[in-house]
């Protein structure tokens, strides 16, 4: 049988080197494997080893969404999809402009 390369020994060597900011690609160097190796290591060991982003950040909430731009020769339209699209104005259609 093939000898697993995570014991629990480099396992907490690990955990205290990412506790203490080293990114996985450091870790990695220093055990003499690959990236991806101590990654998918610190998934499966995710009590151990905590998610360094950010939780989601929240999106700056605007004042007041600004009035949008009205062109007297452009009409909103709703496509049969249900997009909606700016097209140019047609008197016959949609009367004279305002």
């Amino acid at each position: 049988m093939r000898d697993l390369f995570w014991t629990e020994d480099k396992i907490v060597r690990a955990q205290k080197l990412w506790q203490e900011g080293f990114s996985a690609r450091e870790i990695a160097e220093l055990f003499g494997s690959k990236k991806n190796t101590v990654i998918n290591m610190a998934h499966r060991n995710r009590d151990r080893f905590p998610s360094r982003q950010d939780a989601r950040k929240q999106l700056a909430t605007a004042a007041a969404a600004p009035a949008p731009i009205r062109h007297p020769d452009r009409v909103r339209r709703v496509t049969l999809s249900g997009a909606e699209v700016t097209m140019p104005r047609v008197p016959t259609i949609d009367g004279p402009a305002p």
